[in-house]
């Protein structure tokens, strides 16, 4: 799989993937993602900042993710403790299209990321998901984030939502 900067080509099939992935949550009961966000807004503006990646294979995208380096208002609302006080970057908005589930390419995205933190000078990785979201607790889980606690979202049409947050020291 090529990951790349989203292009303004690329937003379609970006939502399309998100879409999907909002009614296989939904579908599992999982209160994330409901509010009508990520939708094609959402992914035009992070094309727009250049902060909106996808994952192409053969020139199709399998796979989409936000990157920031960033500091991000909700992660100061912690219940816990990170593992490390520098700067860190984020991944949100991460999905896979799900005809292409089970072949690790959730754990390509992480790796790109932490990639492209640890040579932007990060000191770590940081990612938040629904308590709920087994799926995305086991994939981030499985790279090697640890669990650091509880956050608030503060921001958007999930603001108040509550979010597990993980960390991984680059």
């Amino acid at each position: 799989m090529d990951i790349i900067v989203a292009r303004p080509e690329h937003v379609e099939a970006m939502t399309a993937i998100t879409d999907r992935a909002k009614a296989n949550m939904a579908a599992m009961g999982i209160d994330q993602w409901q509010a009508g966000y990520p939708d094609r807004a959402t992914w035009e503006a992070d094309v727009a900042e250049g902060m909106a990646y996808v994952g192409l294979e053969g020139g199709r995208v399998v796979a989409v993710f936000r990157y920031s380096n960033a500091p991000e208002a909700a992660y100061d609302t912690l219940e816990g403790e990170w593992l490390t006080a520098g700067p860190y970057a984020t991944i949100h908005r991460c999905a896979v299209d799900p005809d292409e589930r089970g072949r690790g390419l959730i754990a390509e995205l992480f790796q790109f990321a932490c990639d492209k933190a640890a040579a932007e000078g990060m000191t770590s990785m940081r990612i938040d998901t629904h308590a709920d979201n087994a799926p995305m607790g086991r994939a981030v889980e499985k790279f090697g984030f640890t669990y650091c606690g509880a956050i608030t979202l503060t921001e958007g049409p999930e603001a108040g939502g509550a979010r597990i947050a993980f960390e991984k020291v680059l």
